[in-house]
């Protein structure tokens, strides 16, 4: 957020702005698709785990009753006979509730950035604008974080040792949700720059370039979270 956007040759004279506000959305873009390949990867690692359910551990693994807690299993003089374990997939409300307010937060975003364009906003009141967008993605920064505290476990035996394991499924949504938490946190970081550089007049009706670079990659952000949720939510179970 701290570079100049006016640039300089190395004759010292100011690069156009349009020349400099096409090699970062260049950069922006370029970024945006090599985040694009990386979900893509995990997405495919998510549907090739679930289509192999290999030794059945997509959504069951061998363990303990989870009525009880690992202490009592820890503590007890003799252990039941393990058995199969069966979960069930993470709330899709939920899921989808996290999406919506991350869509939220790039629909504050890009309506702030075009009337800032238009002139029928000021700078200050760009910045409230900004904040507010932060403050939703922080919004769902937390509500991902309780997502990962209720991923489903299993207490299991392995090695002779008693720990809390994952099923494919968890592993994966732990993957995926946990990466969405880091571009969350991401945006937020970026709407509070955007936020201090419009109340200082840095950003404003005439120069804001940087309010769309990040928008390009917040309204990205909003995408990936909208099609994971739905692959996730529809695609999990084994039939």
């Amino acid at each position: 957020m701290s570079v100049d956007t006016h640039g300089h040759t190395e004759h010292g004279h100011h690069e156009p702005v349009e020349v400099v506000d096409r090699r970062q959305r260049m950069a922006v873009w370029l970024f945006i698709g090599g985040d694009i390949v990386t979900l893509s990867a995990m997405l495919f690692t998510y549907l090739y785990l679930r289509g192999t359910n290999t030794g059945g551990h997509w959504m069951s693994m061998v363990g303990y009753d989870q009525s009880h807690s690992a202490d009592y299993y820890m503590n007890a003089a003799s252990l039941p006979d393990p058995k199969l374990i069966h979960i069930h997939p993470m709330s899709a409300s939920y899921s989808w509730l996290v999406a919506a307010v991350v869509v939220v937060s790039a629909l504050i975003l890009w309506g702030g950035e075009k009337t800032l364009r238009a002139g029928s906003q000021r700078a200050s009141q760009f910045s409230a604008t900004a904040a507010l967008a932060s403050i939703v993605a922080v919004a769902a920064s937390a509500m991902s974080i309780i997502q990962l505290r209720h991923l489903p476990q299993i207490f299991a035996m392995h090695n002779d040792s008693m720990v809390w394991a994952y099923t494919s499924y968890s592993s994966a949504m732990m993957l995926l949700i946990g990466t969405a938490v880091v571009h969350f946190i991401l945006l937020a970081f970026l709407g509070l720059g955007l936020t201090i550089r419009s109340a200082r007049g840095v950003v404003s009706a005439e120069k804001w370039h940087q309010v769309r670079l990040v928008r390009l990659f917040w309204v990205w952000t909003a995408v990936s979270v909208v099609v994971t949720t739905a692959l996730t939510t529809t695609v999990n179970t084994i039939h």
